[in-house]
C-alpha cells in the first residue's frame, strides 16, 4: 500500500474524529456540573463517531481504484450517497454500510460510465 493512501486514511479519520467529537466535548467542558448531561453526552458523541469512521474507511477502501480507474468515481459517490441515505433514514449503520458496499460493488462492475 502506498504511503499517500495511509496518511489520507490517517488525516481523514482525524479529521471526521474531531469534527464529530470536538463540539460534544466544549458542550460538557461548559456543563460539567451536571452529572446528567454527562451520560447525555456520551451517547451522542458515540454515536457520531460510528457514522465518521465508517466515512473514513470509505475514504481509504475507494482511494486505490480511484487512483487507478479514475472513470469509476461514480461507483464510489452512488455508494457514498447509499450509505448516508440508509444511515440517516433508518439509523442503522450496519444495514446501511453493507447495502452500500453491494451497491458499490454493483455500480463499479456493471455500470459503464467513463469521462
Amino acid at each position: 500500500m502506498n504511503l499517500e493512501i495511509i496518511l489520507v486514511g490517517i488525516i481523514v479519520g482525524i479529521a471526521n474524529f474531531i469534527s464529530r467529537f470536538g463540539p460534544f466535548y466544549v458542550i460538557q467542558k461548559h456543563q460539567q456540573n451536571s452529572q446528567k448531561r454527562g451520560s447525555v453526552w456520551i451517547k451522542i458523541a458515540l454515536g457520531s463517531i460510528g457514522i465518521a469512521a465508517i466515512s473514513s474507511m470509505l475514504v481509504v477502501a475507494t482511494l486505490p481504484p480511484l487512483i487507478e480507474t479514475p472513470n469509476k468515481s461514480v461507483a464510489m459517490l452512488v455508494g457514498f450517497i447509499t450509505l448516508a441515505g440508509l444511515y440517516f433514514k433508518f439509523k442503522q449503520i450496519v444495514a446501511a454500510t453493507l447495502t452500500a458496499a453491494v451497491v458499490y460493488g454493483l455500480v463499479y462492475t456493471y455500470l459503464p460510465v467513463s469521462f
